[in-house]
């Protein structure tokens, strides 16, 4: 949300602030000294050195080790982080081995070497004793400061992913970054940094990666080799040196195990996935329901209707404008009966009304109980974002993060489906350095820390404070949360989208490196404006826009408020109906969609990849960014570049299906692929199952029947897979309340067989049918279910049967939960 003077005032205040930051200079730091003595743990083992420092090193897995440092002092007792949600494990099987020059620690996956002197700390495999990563000098501080860094040796054919939201590349080997929450409206490739800051990154060297996580929330700098050749470096401005290793040596392992130690991303309501439409801002309600209105005129799906900052009672959190919107109740009832959602945007920044005729209760009941920060000398810190004079919620206060969620019984009343947190760098129109907020301290357990430590977690903790104030106040209902901003952590609570970005085939293009890095990053969950936020799209921009964020997790089209209008008729038919096209697809592939974002929810691969998550060891995809998949069995290669009506694509090893012609196409090579406006080149991986449900304007218009499962066999004839259900809206699939059941396919000579597997877990499914679609390339004559013949329909809308079409053998049965098996020939 910006106007034009805002736009310039946060470039200058971002420029500005370069000073303030200090990457750290490895020449100007001060060595920890050698190892003096080794205490065996439990689960890892302590070092003391020379000069007091301490370093631990902790097994907490087989594939994950900590280490933490104290700089000249011995270890803290108080060991707390807002990032990690496991803090207790089961310590693995594990040997130590020392001698005059190391120490050794070993566990089925990981060896860690420390040698005594210098301290260096080196990560191995096992069993062959190659060295995995390594410390290139020993972990550094700066002796006239708080700085910490480590540097690691630079390999030679090293690549580096991660770091969340960056606006750069895929691979980010030879760049520079910083970890510090910035408001910068229209951003471009290598604007930094920029939202949000999460300081976990991948290495890749020789098809076998590795991750770290530096769990330091000070403003920190990562640098892969920017200035040289000698090393990859990760430091910070405070704090402490406290980091944990990924072993890998797959990529999706170490996702996993990141999710393990940060959170899994709890699944949000089946509607999430629908399409979204936002603007700043649609008021007054008449205009918002027109909105709505014209969107079912125009058969465009829709599930969700943003309210941005103008459906505020001069930008109060918790209110309502009287005139714009005098019965929010009644506005949100009438989008609901049309299967519309309303989300509005809450900032952090509270309307600083100590005095005046009218009170303004959120303000008086905060400022009563001392829930807003404080400078040291006591002061409410004050600053200025859209309501003015603004103070903020210390939501390291206990009492004060349950006061916030709670707050939230104001928009739930009315029948609000979820809440938007915007401007929580948290944005200040006056300072984006962190400068003016040097002073400004937080609770944090009675530790009373600076801004310094706090301003990466203060996205996190008011997104955490107002998932739980959701879960109180609706408990049947699972919480839906959109944010800007965040840290490591951020996926356990909110989705998330990359924020002010630009109506420029520029910011289309960037926008895939960005998404695939964010699911590298572990949050599964996130997509962009579509169309751009600023500046003015064209229909062409527009339809090309779409025809990525239809297969992406969050699917919203959103504008700035001088920005001409862009939802899909703006432009005319010719591009709304290609737009209607892949948002009717969209929906169509949600049974697909759902089943892979239920498989982020518990695995932590991501929705969203890059090629190399699915095929790490090919070096051709080790920097391929302009093409994505979606759960591993769709890939999408989207047109990128105005006027394009062809490219290139890369199609990985294995065979793969043209999506909009069936021809299947052998992969390990490049293609060019014919992509007219109204085509997005898409493939289906051969050997997927992808299950497909009707058309719908909304999500739960109707039940998914018949939910057709597309079988694409691969060159053998082999294909499987699965598909995820639940009740789309309740937690009750946290306790079981599911189904998953499963599907393989197999053809020995020119019998083919689909076995249905029984399905796990309790929910149950509306009545319906279930159809097989299987390409078989060769003409089918008999079918036979559980060993009984199998009459053949008369159309694709019959009961039992079966039909073959030249091309495509379609079963169709009647779904009574049980296991199956059809045979044909």
């Amino acid at each position: 949300m910006r106007t034009t003077a805002r736009l310039v005032l946060s470039v200058s205040c971002v420029l500005g602030w370069a000073g303030v930051s200090r990457a750290m200079d490895p020449g100007a730091l001060s060595a920890i000294a050698p190892v003096v003595s080794t205490v065996r743990n439990a689960d890892g083992v302590t070092f003391t050195c020379a000069d007091r420092s301490q370093v631990r090193v902790f097994l907490l897995a087989p594939d994950l080790a900590r280490v933490r440092v104290s700089v000249r002092a011995p270890l803290p007792e108080r060991d707390h982080s807002w990032a990690v949600a496991k803090t207790s494990w089961e310590t693995p099987r594990w040997s130590l081995a020392e001698d005059t020059a190391s120490v050794r620690l070993a566990t089925d996956e990981l060896e860690v070497v420390v040698r005594r002197a210098p301290l260096l700390v080196e990560f191995r495999d096992p069993r062959t004793h190659a060295v995995i990563n390594a410390d290139s000098r020993p972990m550094s501080f700066d002796p006239g400061g708080a700085g910490v860094a480590a540097m690691k040796a630079l390999g030679a054919d090293e690549h580096f992913y991660g770091l969340g939201e960056k606006a750069a590349r895929l691979d980010k080997r030879r760049g520079s970054f910083e970890m510090w929450n910035t408001d910068h409206p229209a951003y471009k490739e290598g604007t930094d940094p920029i939202y949000q800051s999460i300081p976990f990154y991948i290495g890749l060297r020789g098809g076998e990666a590795y991750g770290i996580f530096f769990d330091n929330s000070y403003r920190s700098h990562f640098d892969f080799g920017s200035s040289g050749q000698e090393y990859a470096a990760f430091s910070a401005e405070g704090g402490a040196m406290d980091y944990y290793f990924f072993r890998g040596p797959a990529i999706k392992a170490i996702l996993s195990r990141y999710a393990d130690l940060t959170g899994h991303m709890p699944l949000p309501p089946l509607w999430a996935l629908g399409h979204q439409q936002s603007r700043w801002s649609y008021y007054p309600d008449s205009l918002a329901e027109e909105i709505v209105r014209r969107y079912r005129a125009e058969d465009l799906p829709l599930d969700v209707l943003h309210l941005d900052i103008h459906y505020m009672d001069g930008y109060r959190v918790f209110t309502w404008d009287p005139s714009r919107f005098p019965d929010p109740a009644g506005f949100v009832g009438r989008l609901r009966r049309q299967g519309v959602k309303t989300v509005v945007i809450v900032d952090p920044g509270v309307k600083y009304q100590p005095v005046g005729p009218e009170r303004y209760s959120v303000y008086d009941q905060g400022a009563k109980q001392g829930f807003f920060l404080k400078r040291k000398d006591g002061r409410v810190y004050v600053g200025k974002v859209w309501p003015g004079e603004s103070v903020f919620v210390d939501y390291t206060l206990p009492a004060a993060a349950r006061w916030w969620g709670d707050l939230h019984r104001a928009y739930l009343d009315a029948g609000v489906a979820g809440i938007w947190n915007d401007m929580n760098e948290p944005a200040d129109f006056v300072d984006q350095t962190g400068a003016a907020q040097a002073d400004v301290v937080s609770y944090d357990e009675g530790e009373r820390s600076p801004h310094a430590k706090n301003r990466n977690v203060f996205a996190l903790l008011e997104a955490s404070a107002t998932f739980h104030g959701l879960q109180r106040l609706a408990p049947d209902q699972r919480p839906y949360l959109i944010t800007r901003a965040g840290s490591a952590g951020i996926q356990r609570y909110a989705t998330m989208w990359t924020g002010d970005n630009s109506s420029t085939w520029a910011d289309l293009a960037l926008s895939l490196p960005m998404l695939e890095t964010l699911g590298l990053s572990g949050e599964p969950f996130a997509g962009t404006d579509t169309g751009g936020f600023n500046g003015r799209a064209d229909g062409e921009l527009l339809a090309r826009w779409y025809q990525v964020s239809f297969l992406t997790p969050f699917c919203r089209n959103h504008k700035v408020i001088d920005g001409y209008d862009q939802e899909p008729w703006r432009f005319g038919p010719y591009y709304e109906d290609i737009i209607r096209k892949y948002l009717k697809l969209r929906y169509r592939l949600l049974p697909f969609l759902y089943t892979v974002l239920e498989q982020a929810h518990r695995t932590g691969a991501p929705w969203l990849r890059p090629l190399l998550l699915d095929y790490q060891g090919d070096p051709n995809v080790a920097t391929i960014d302009d093409e994505f998949l979606v759960g591993g069995d769709l890939l999408a290669a989207p047109v990128l570049a105005a006027g394009r009506t062809a490219r290139p694509v890369y199609l990985p090893a294995g065979s793969w299906y043209d999506y909009w012609t069936g021809e299947r196409l052998g992969g390990g090579r490049m293609i060019q692929a014919e992509a007219p406006l109204e085509k997005v080149p898409l493939f289906v991986r051969g050997g997927a199952v992808i299950p497909m449900g009707p058309e719908m304007a909304f999500v739960g218009e109707k039940a998914a029947d018949p939910l057709t499962l597309e079988i694409y066999p691969d060159e053998t004839g082999q294909a499987s897979g699965a598909w995820y259900e639940d009740d789309g809206t309740s937690p009750a699939y946290e306790q079981g309340a599911f189904r998953r059941t499963s599907v393989a396919v197999s053809r020995v000579k020119d019998v083919w067989e689909i076995a249905v597997g029984a399905p796990q877990g309790r929910y149950t499914p509306a009545p319906r049918r279930l159809v097989f679609a299987l390409r078989t390339g060769a003409p089918v004559r008999r079918v036979w279910l559980d060993g009984s013949a199998l009459a053949s329909a008369a159309g694709p809308g019959a009961g039992s049967g079966w039909l073959w079409d030249g091309r495509v053998l379609s079963v169709s049965l009647r779904d009574d939960g049980r296991a199956h098996r059809v045979t044909a020939r």
